[in-house]
């Protein structure tokens, strides 16, 4: 019998990538649905999805950038072949006061080395937050657009931030889906999975239906 072909996914990012809530004693990342979904949607395929997810870390400085090399600075990577990167960031580097066009600077470095192979990336939008107050939109909005605007071959864009709204959500809604106004509770995590694969599937199949 043949053996199945593979795809593997690394899901990089910070909190929202490692499914944090309650307060971070609890995890629920986005990636449990994401695999569930792929697994059922590409039944002749080995789907495998790896987590790489760190509390805190922010693109401007290079704690992304000493996470993320490992991953590449060997042919096919020190840690095995990646097909896809879902690459989210960018969330800390606000809240931290940086402006959006530096975060997307250093974001386009870490897409750059990981799209120098075989790697196709997925980067994700920064996810909307409680917080409405105009500066805030502001710049979620410019690094956001930014993010969507970028262009190069292997690299497409999801935007969880459309999909996930805060504002356009009833209160009731709001209990369901967030945890702490910034993180998700389970089942925003498994909404913004779907978005994810969505899109990854809507990727795959354009790229394997002439």
């Amino acid at each position: 019998m043949a053996q199945a072909q593979e795809i593997r996914v690394l899901c990089f990012g910070a909190s929202i990538t490692a499914g944090w809530y309650n307060s971070g004693l609890q995890r629920h990342p986005y990636a449990i649905r994401l695999k569930d979904r792929l697994r059922k949607a590409l039944p002749s395929y080995n789907v495998e999805v790896d987590i790489d997810g760190q509390s805190g870390d922010r693109v401007v400085g290079g704690e992304y950038l000493s996470r993320l090399e490992p991953y590449f600075n060997v042919i096919g990577g020190k840690k095995g072949k990646i097909d896809w990167l879902v690459f989210q960031a960018g969330g800390n580097d606000l809240l931290s006061g940086e402006e959006p066009a530096a975060i997307c600077e250093a974001m386009k470095k870490l897409w750059q080395i990981s799209l120098q192979g075989s790697t196709k990336v997925m980067a994700l939008t920064v996810t909307d937050t409680e917080d409405q107050r105009p500066e805030t939109r502001e710049s979620y909005t410019k690094l956001n657009e930014m993010i969507k605007s970028y262009q190069q071959e292997g690299f497409f864009v999801a935007d969880v931030f459309s999909k996930i709204r805060y504002s356009e959500m009833s209160e009731e809604m709001r209990k369901i889906v967030w945890d702490d106004g910034l993180h998700f509770k389970p089942a925003g995590y498994d909404m913004m999975g779907d978005v994810v694969a969505d899109r990854l599937l809507e990727v795959l199949k354009a790229a394997w239906i002439p």
